[in-house]
């Protein structure tokens, strides 16, 4: 890794020591007191050892940020740091390593680290603290630290800047890395569904949306046992529970569900900004940079830019709601199963992610699901012909969206002609999490 020219500052026990220095030769010097020269000279080389110590220390660090692999809303991300000491001779101590998050376009409030000490988050971004007590030359070790995001988005980590004290915490050396930035994607909070959520799915077995129990083969889930009929198989027969009844007894299987299912997200919001002022602000992506260039730097103007700036990075509810469902939803369905999804996207843009059981799918999605602005105008028929156009067969559509059926079709005739044209070919089930559709299906908000 390439190393930054190392900086220094002395700190105000340097400043003193160097002062106390300067002033025992100047007064050593004057009054002929040579041994208050001498102990001056060492007051003095003291600075200097801690300068060359503190640059040998500083220059001899190798530092690698490794970030997660996946992260959730609410939940803990861990980002590690692999620290070693290339020095052949010299060991390394009192290392402390800072690292700064921001959001992009994030509100007020949306990122805190666990700690007792509540740290004051200012616009959105984040400093967080760790470090190294001793390592020893050629050594190498981890630190790390815990973040919890609160709301879901692309972060960016700046640089990370490493100092010391040692050996002597007469002065401060430090270097920033080299590497400007680093992006991790945090996924909607995940929410708990009560038990009979499948039920409210349309099933497909076969071209036939129905549930059925049949004496299956053995990759389908055992339901019971039950008295031998005429034509049962018998390779089913249970000889253990025939033997002890002393008529023959047959297991009976349940066929599991496959769900062919296109997911629609609908991330309606009235207070979302308008995707033709996305141009304007693509330069000010942070809630800092917005504030910037809303206005001039006086108290009432800056006031004014903080209020407007928040309202547009602000936090829709129903819409985060609606978001989280859906990652739930496709969380489970392609979890080890063959079911097959096909998310669709819709707010400020409209995205088509086609999937089954299969992580990097899984991964997809969510982070389709992470990255999704919402907008108060979505073409939902466009949405829908796109994910006709990706389907080899229409499959059932589930939307679910922050607004009702009736107002999405009322805003847009459009969007009522093709759901209808939708229904008449598969079935269509839409669920409005303002309301109470969000009751029949979460069971927690919180696991």
């Amino acid at each position: 890794m390439e190393r930054r020219s190392t900086r220094h500052r002395l700190t105000r026990l340097g400043i003193q020591v160097m002062l106390i220095g300067i002033f025992g030769i100047l007064g050593g010097s004057l009054n002929g007191l040579n041994l208050l020269v001498v102990v001056a000279a060492i007051t003095l080389g003291c600075v200097i050892a801690q300068w060359r110590i503190s640059r040998a220390m500083i220059t001899s660090l190798r530092i690698d940020r490794r970030m997660p692999s996946e992260a959730f809303a609410g939940k803990p991300m861990r980002i590690r740091y692999q620290i070693n000491n290339q020095h052949r001779l010299m060991p390394l101590w009192m290392i402390s390593l800072v690292d700064t998050m921001e959001k992009m376009r994030l509100a007020k409030s949306e990122v805190s680290v666990p700690s007792k000490r509540p740290a004051i988050v200012p616009f959105g971004s984040i400093e967080a603290l760790t470090g190294v007590g001793l390592l020893m030359p050629g050594q190498t070790t981890s630190a790390y630290f815990d973040l919890i995001a609160h709301h879901r988005g692309r972060y960016r980590f700046g640089r990370w800047r490493a100092s010391t004290l040692a050996p002597l915490a007469l002065s401060t050396a430090y270097r920033e890395s080299i590497r400007e930035e680093d992006y991790v994607d945090v996924y909607p909070r995940l929410f708990r569904l009560k038990r009979s959520w499948q039920r409210l799915l349309p099933s497909r077995i076969g071209n036939v949306s129905a549930t059925v129990h049949r004496q299956g083969p053995s990759n389908d889930v055992f339901f019971g046992l039950r008295e031998y009929r005429h034509g049962d198989s018998p390779r089913h027969i249970h000889w253990r529970t025939t033997a002890r009844l002393g008529e023959p007894a047959v297991r009976q299987f349940e066929q599991q569900k496959r769900f062919d299912l296109c997911l629609l997200v609908d991330a309606w919001s009235p207070k979302a900004v308008d995707p033709s002022d996305r141009q304007q602000r693509s330069s000010s992506s942070t809630l800092r940079g917005r504030i910037k260039s809303l206005g001039p730097k006086t108290a009432t103007s800056k006031k004014e830019a903080e209020s407007r700036a928040v309202d547009e990075f602000a936090v829709d509810e129903h819409v985060e709601r609606a978001i989280s469902l859906a990652a739930t939803l496709a969380v489970e369905l392609t979890h080890g199963s063959e079911n097959r999804v096909l998310l669709v996207v819709a707010g400020q843009e409209i995205g088509v992610i086609a999937t089954g059981a299969s992580l990097v799918g899984r991964k997809r999605m969510l982070q389709a699901l992470a990255r999704m602005n919402p907008s108060s105008h979505v073409p939902i028929s466009d949405a829908l012909l796109k994910a006709s156009s990706a389907a080899t067969r229409l499959p059932d559509l589930l939307v679910i969206s922050s607004r009702s059926q009736t107002r999405a079709a009322a805003s847009d005739a459009a969007t009522a002609t093709s759901l209808r044209r939708w229904k008449s070919r598969s079935q269509v089930n839409w669920v409005d999490v303002s309301s109470k559709d969000a009751s029949q299906w979460i069971a927690s908000e919180n696991i």
